[in-house]
């Protein structure tokens, strides 16, 4: 039995007086290829970012960042040219699903192709039971789950790579959110702001895998889509993105104590970003690539940045 908890909403609470201290950001290296919509995750101490938007079709190029070596790498590229797609790892591997693909132009697909990075080989994987582009792909519960996207059905498709099937199950109507950020934190999926009907929303919903259930905790202080979201120290930064109207561009930082249930705000971007994503590792926050400008725009202002922050606990980082 499926369980929609939607009650018991706190009160967002932003404390310009207790922004978090002592946090900074740090040039690191530059990506070989500037690219907006792209996907990048932390795998057995390195960073893979896959994908992006190009300025004719989206991008298959995956650059690696190994910190001992100081700079991005190519890699093996993606089977297909990917934006705004899912990208998680779970068994050793890295799964790639959904989004935009070179072939099939402004239409979303249910593809999905999983990496092993030790023989540097892609493999096609059962595809999800539907198409989802800008939605989530996150691992929990020795699960797969893809969540929220382009399509508006709410729907949540759960991948189990050992019996290498998919399940689908139901979800409230808010969760179609394109554009939303999400983390793992506890076995918990939490499920960051996000654009419906042409508008962002500020909601910052949870889901238990073991129990099925959704909670809506405190809402963002302000409403975006398009942002990148990372979780270090007990705590969900968020940032930029696009604002309510999905016109402007966001370059604020925030910070969400799970603990506490509450937010914060912490420094802000060096510069205006979207569509960008981020990763851990060794307790510091990758930002990585993304654009000025949302939208049509983001294949045209895409940078190659990849930005790096600390806060005053980075050397206890999760």
């Amino acid at each position: 039995m499926r369980h929609w908890i939607l009650s018991g909403l706190a009160a967002a609470m932003l404390l310009p007086s207790a922004a978090l201290a002592d946090g900074q950001w740090s040039d690191g290296p530059r990506l070989q290829d500037p690219r907006s919509g792209l996907a990048a995750i932390e795998f057995e101490g390195r960073i893979y970012a896959a994908g992006g938007a190009g300025l004719t079709q989206p991008r298959d190029e995956v650059e690696v960042l190994d910190l001992t070596l100081g700079d991005w790498r190519d890699t093996t590229a993606l089977p297909a040219g990917l934006e705004r797609f899912g990208l998680a790892a779970i068994g050793g591997r890295i799964y790639a699903a959904g989004g935009y693909a070179a072939r099939e132009g402004v239409r979303p697909i249910a593809d999905m192709w999983s990496f092993d990075p030790s023989a540097g080989i892609w493999s096609r994987e059962p595809a999800m039971p539907g198409p989802k582009a800008s939605f989530q792909l996150v691992a929990a519960n020795d699960r797969l789950y893809a969540i929220g996207g382009e399509t508006g059905a709410p729907e949540t498709y759960v991948f189990d790579p050992e019996d290498q099937s998919w399940e689908t199950l139901e979800a409230p109507e808010d969760i179609s959110r394109r554009g939303a950020a999400s983390v793992v934190s506890d076995g918990l999926i939490y499920l960051i702001g996000g654009a419906r009907e042409g508008a962002a929303s500020t909601r910052i919903d949870v889901y238990d895998p073991e129990s099925d259930s959704w909670a809506q905790l405190a809402d963002m202080p302000t409403p975006r889509a398009g942002h990148a979201a990372a979780l270090l120290n007990g705590r969900i930064h968020v940032f930029g993105g696009r604002g309510a109207d999905l016109s402007q561009t966001l370059s604020d930082h925030l910070v969400y104590d799970i603990a506490r249930d509450r937010w914060q705000t912490a420094e802000g971007l060096p510069a205006p970003r979207t569509d960008a994503s981020a990763a851990v590792i060794e307790g510091q926050i990758y930002l990585i690539g993304g654009g000025a400008g949302g939208g049509f725009f983001a294949p045209f202002t895409a940078v190659d940045e990849t930005d790096i922050y600390s806060d005053a606990n980075s050397g206890s980082g999760e």
